[in-house]
């Protein structure tokens, strides 16, 4: 059990941490609008080119070859509730790492998703 826990931990923050790097940037690229198909690939390498996005993708793919790893020790049923926490873990990445700001309602939701994640846990 201590290998699942290990495995879903580290999963949680590389998830986490693809989402920040993603965001900030998406945040750095600005703006993507499409206009015609043919923009398309000129889009996608300016966006590929900027290295917080291409550590997000690193940083997902080191996620989901956790989370794949995690599924042949125990039920999707519980890896996947319990990777609910890099809700958490994210919105606090958010907080720190980009300052922004996080109104009652938000933190009521994660609050939510928490226990929820808590009460698959100990059922396992």
């Amino acid at each position: 059990m201590i290998k699942v826990a290990i495995t879903l931990g580290l999963a949680i923050v590389f998830a986490s941490l693809g989402d920040i790097l993603l965001s900030r940037g998406m945040q750095q690229n600005g703006e993507l609008s499409v206009h015609r198909a043919r923009d398309i690939p000129t889009i996608a390498n300016h966006t590929f080119r900027t290295p917080a996005i291409l550590l997000g993708v690193v940083s997902m793919a080191l996620y989901f070859g956790l989370y794949m790893a995690s599924l042949a020790w125990v039920d999707v049923s519980v890896a996947n509730p319990l990777t609910a926490l890099s809700y958490l873990v994210a919105t606090v990445y958010a907080i720190v790492a980009m300052r922004e700001r996080v109104c009652f309602m938000r933190w009521a939701g994660i609050v939510g998703i928490v226990l929820g994640a808590f009460f698959v846990g100990i059922s396992s």
